[in-house]
């Protein structure tokens, strides 16, 4: 399952900040494989990574022979780095990302232990993935929805709005391909009358992807979308 409910979780921010560990390979194999398994189905963090990666990929060219000593940081940083981090995930809006393109290379740095002095690395926020809006066909009664789907190098994702879809109920997401053959996108739950936004997941290209179903419990069709 994968609803909006996921990202406030304490699971889900203890995940999101290994990730700048996870970049810098100084995870054991137990947790680099938990946030390995998180990333499969969070868009979110794997947003995130694709910030850090350019820091880390900065830090990792540096030539430590022309770099005077590292300053020792006050030992307040981490705990203020921390801080911000908490603060910067519970926004919602769009410029987040670009402000924590600043909080992820203090991350890395932290991770690594050492402020490299006289450095100027000045990482590239890439531009969030255009969103492909879908018409949905066959609504279920009394249901309200609006969809679109993003492209990704890793398969395509479902970004959905809805409401009227029972609560409590499991919904599957199914991503078809032209010959018929089917993709899982996972499974999610109705909120009733209260509006539910979550992102669904095929490993399926876009280019590749004819049509979204998403079915009851029954295997009912109560969303369907055939992709231009």
């Amino acid at each position: 399952m994968n609803t909006a409910s996921t990202a406030d979780s304490a699971d889900h921010r203890a995940l999101r900040e290994m990730l700048g560990a996870f970049a810098l390979g100084r995870l054991d194999d137990r947790e680099r494989t938990a946030v390995q398994a998180h990333l499969d189905g969070c868009a979110d963090c794997r947003a995130e990574l694709d910030e850090i990666a350019p820091v880390v990929a900065a830090l990792a060219g540096l030539d430590a022979d022309r770099v005077h000593a590292p300053a020792a940081p006050p030992p307040e940083l981490g705990e203020n780095i921390l801080a911000s981090v908490r603060t910067a995930t519970r926004e919602r809006n769009r410029s987040r990302w670009v402000r924590r393109a600043g909080g992820g290379a203090l991350i890395a740095a932290a991770l690594v232990g050492v402020f490299v002095l006289g450095v100027n690395v000045r990482p590239v926020v890439p531009a969030a993935p255009p969103v492909i809006a879908l018409q949905l066909q066959d609504v279920a009664s009394g249901v309200q929805a609006d969809a679109g789907l993003v492209r990704h190098t890793w398969g395509t994702e479902l970004k959905l709005q809805a409401s009227g879809l029972a609560a409590g109920g499991a919904y599957t997401v199914t991503f078809v391909r032209e010959d018929g053959g089917t993709v899982p996108g996972g499974t999610f739950l109705g909120t009733g009358t209260a509006t539910l936004t979550c992102s669904m997941n095929g490993a399926l290209p876009l280019d590749d992807t004819a049509e979204v179903q998403i079915t009851d419990a029954a295997g009912v069709v109560v969303m369907d979308a055939v992709v231009a």
